[in-house]
């Protein structure tokens, strides 16, 4: 009898034994399965390349109705190339914001103090908020992209001739992401003097333009472009 009391006993407390031990590996999975639940997750990388747009054929027929070089009224280069200032195209709706960092006495405005400016480039474009202090030669332009702000070379050709539109798929190489084609913000900078033009894609930071030092700022939804009077000193 006893004995087989024994025996019993042993049985009751193995099975015991099994179930504390299987509660214990559960509650020990589950902690891991939470640290793990809890810990960040790794970001994906995603490889980058280097892109250009490829050449294209102006469908201008005539070079003097050029946007950038020629005569065409409603682009207003032929006003700008009065003065010795920078300015920033905005491609699609074609719109050309003057950065007004030194005075302009061409056009009779005031010269004195500071001067704001907001202004949109149409339905979907962007959109340009400007401070301008020409007597002490610094003009601030925040940009915020519009929905309709990626290049669009469609429009390009059609109001640019051969040369001005070599010269502007030259400014718009980016960075993307691999096997993507690539999207260049429809923006550039423009010198109204020598009409070269330069890059305001992400990936630049700052140009020396003759006498004046450009500096490139990337926001959330834009940039920041501050433009200064600086010629070398004697």
């Amino acid at each position: 009898m006893q004995k087989g009391k024994y025996y019993r006993m042993r049985k009751e407390l193995v099975w015991g034994a099994g179930i504390l031990a299987a509660l214990l590996l559960s509650f020990t999975a589950f902690g891991k399965m939470k640290d793990t639940a809890d810990m960040p997750q790794q970001e994906e990388f995603t490889s980058m390349e280097y892109k250009e747009l490829p050449a294209v054929q102006s469908e201008l027929s005539d070079p003097e109705g050029c946007y950038l070089c020629g005569t065409a009224k409603e682009s207003l280069m032929g006003y700008f190339r009065q003065f010795d200032d920078l300015g920033i195209i905005s491609v699609n709706q074609w719109y050309v914001l003057d950065f007004g960092i030194l005075p302009h006495e061409e056009d009779g405005a005031d010269t004195s103090g500071t001067r704001t400016a907001m202004t949109g480039t149409g339905e979907g474009g962007d959109f340009f908020s400007s401070t301008q202090t020409p007597s002490r030669g610094i003009s601030t332009v925040e940009v915020s992209y519009g929905e309709d702000s990626i290049l669009d070379v469609e429009k390009a050709k059609a109001i640019l001739c051969q040369d001005c539109l070599d010269k502007l798929l030259s400014v718009m190489e980016t960075y993307g992401p691999e096997g993507e084609e690539p999207k260049p913000r429809d923006l550039c900078l423009v010198d109204f003097q020598t009409q070269e033009l330069y890059s305001l894609q992400e990936q630049y930071a700052s140009y020396y333009i003759r006498d004046y030092y450009v500096r490139l700022d990337q926001t959330d939804d834009g940039m920041e472009v501050e433009a200064v009077y600086a010629p070398v000193r004697d």
